[in-house]
C-alpha cells in the first residue's frame, strides 16, 4: 500500500491541487491540529475543505487521530507536549491507522495534509509517517519541487540535521563508544518530536 503526504506551506491553492493531481491523489486527509492561519487563509479548514471537494477530492479531517496537538493529553510529557512514542499507542491513533488502511484497500489514493513544507519539520513524517511504515505502508512525501522522499530519506535528513559530524573521527569512535546509526535515527526522531511539540504548543497558540 502506498500513501502520500504533503505540506501546504504558503502555496497557492492552485499549486497544491496541481501537486495532488500530479500523483493522481483523490482523497486528502487533513491531520492538522490547528487548521487555521492568519497568513494562509486559503488553507483554513472550512475553506480548503470546500475548495478540494469542488475540485473533485474526498476531504476527511482526522486531527483527533493524528494531530501532534492532542485533544486527549494522556501522552503529554512533563515539558508540555505530546510524546509521539506514546501517541502511537493511543486508541484514537490506532483507529486512525485502521481507517487509512481501509481507505487504501477500497482503492483511494490518499495524501495526508500537514502545514510545514519540509517533512522533517512536520508531524506527518515524524509521528505518522514513521508509524505507517510499521503498518506496511510505502510512505511518499511530496516535496516542493514535486519530487518524492521516502521515510528512509527522512531518516537520512534527520541524521544530516542532528548528527552532521557522525562520520568524523572522534574519541568516541576510537574508544568504540559512538552511537549506532539506529540509535542516532531514534534520537533524531525524539529531537524532531520536541521541536515540533514545542512549536505547536508554545508558538502556534
Amino acid at each position: 500500500m502506498e500513501i502520500f503526504t504533503i505540506g501546504h506551506s504558503n502555496y497557492s491553492v492552485e499549486k497544491l491541487i496541481d501537486m495532488l493531481r500530479y500523483y493522481n491523489i483523490d482523497c486528502v486527509v487533513d491531520i492538522r491540529g490547528t487548521p487555521y492561519s492568519k497568513y494562509n487563509i486559503q488553507f483554513n479548514k472550512e475553506t480548503i475543505k470546500n475548495t478540494l471537494i469542488r475540485a473533485g477530492f474526498v476531504y476527511i479531517y482526522m486531527a483527533k487521530e493524528f494531530a501532534a496537538k492532542r485533544e486527549n493529553k494522556i501522552s503529554y510529557n512533563s515539558e508540555g507536549y505530546s510524546d509521539f512514542e506514546k501517541v502511537i499507542n493511543e486508541e484514537d491513533f490506532l483507529v486512525g491507522m485502521k481507517r487509512l488502511k481501509d481507505g487504501c484497500n477500497k482503492g483511494y489514493k490518499i495524501a495526508l495534509l500537514g502545514a510545514m513544507q519540509d517533512p522533517i519539520r512536520c508531524h506527518r513524517s515524524i509521528l505518522v509517517g514513521r508509524e505507517l511504515i510499521n503498518y506496511g505502508f510505502e510512505v511518499k512525501h511530496i516535496l516542493d519541487n514535486y519530487s518524492l522522499a521516502s521515510q528512509n530519506d527522512i531518516e537520512e535528513s534527520l541524521l544530516d540535521k542532528y548528527f552532521d559530524e557522525r562520520n568524523q573521527l572522534s574519541i568516541d569512535n576510537l574508544l568504540g563508544n559512538e552511537k549506532s546509526r539506529d540509535d542516532m535515527i531514534k534520537e533524531g526522531y525524539k529531537i524532531a518530536n520536541k521541536e515540533i511539540g514545542y512549536r505547536i504548543e508554545h508558538i502556534d497558540n
